[in-house]
């Protein structure tokens, strides 16, 4: 389990029950050395990469971003917004993905799942006009998104025989929205595709964009 901080992903760790299936690896995906460090660990340990799930994303919080309304905070530009966005949900998780191939082609049966968002899906967006929906203030995020699914399809046409797919989580509360948790937002929710799509076996489809209720255009 990947985890910029120790400490947090011992903390999260834990509140999983502490399975004695899971260790937490430092790994910034922004930072190349940390990616490096990160596969030689799985290469040395395991040999091989079963599954690689990219989870880590950002809609700008982190550097004073407000998600609900898309305000920037005092001092910082549009510019740096996009380019920070783009850094951690698109560059970085190709770098990543890139990186770890090696690994992944030592597995039976490879698999890669990206995590994205509903709100990277073109025809969503369109059909929203047409329904009378609000635009999400964050096109950063959203085009991100976007192109995260423009990952999935890639790399399941370049590895055919691999099982690639998007994911989209849902509205659950998390550290990229801050929604205070509840019985219909619980993060385990979130999950439930996720598992799916790893237990799922040569059977299973690739170059899908799903949520827990259905493939998403």
């Amino acid at each position: 389990m990947g985890t910029r901080d120790l400490g947090k992903g011992g903390s999260a760790l834990k509140s999983m029950g502490a399975p004695s299936n899971v260790t937490p690896l430092q790994l910034d995906i922004t930072q190349d050395l940390s990616i490096d460090a990160a596969f030689e660990h799985i290469k040395s340990t395991y040999g091989k990469l079963d599954i690689l799930i990219n989870n880590a994303g950002t809609a700008g919080r982190d550097i004073g971003v407000t998600p609900a309304t898309g305000a920037l905070p005092p001092g910082v530009p549009l510019r740096e917004v996009y380019e920070h966005v783009y850094r951690v949900n698109l560059i970085s998780a190709g770098v990543l993905t890139e990186k770890m191939v090696p690994l992944l082609e030592k597995s039976a049966l490879p698999k890669i799942v990206f995590i994205s968002s509903v709100l990277g899906s073109l025809n969503v967006l369109h059909d929203g006009a047409k329904e009378g929906k609000g635009l999400v203030p964050l096109p950063w995020y959203s085009i991100s998104k976007a192109a995260v699914n423009h990952f999935c399809m890639w790399y399941a046409r370049r590895y055919p025989t691999w099982k690639v797919n998007a994911c989209c989580p849902g509205l659950v509360s998390m550290g990229l929205n801050r929604y205070e948790r509840n019985e219909e937002n619980d993060p385990k929710f979130g999950a439930i595709n996720v598992c799916r799509l790893v237990m799922e076996g040569e059977e299973g489809g690739s170059g899908a964009f799903s949520d827990r209720f259905q493939t998403l255009p």
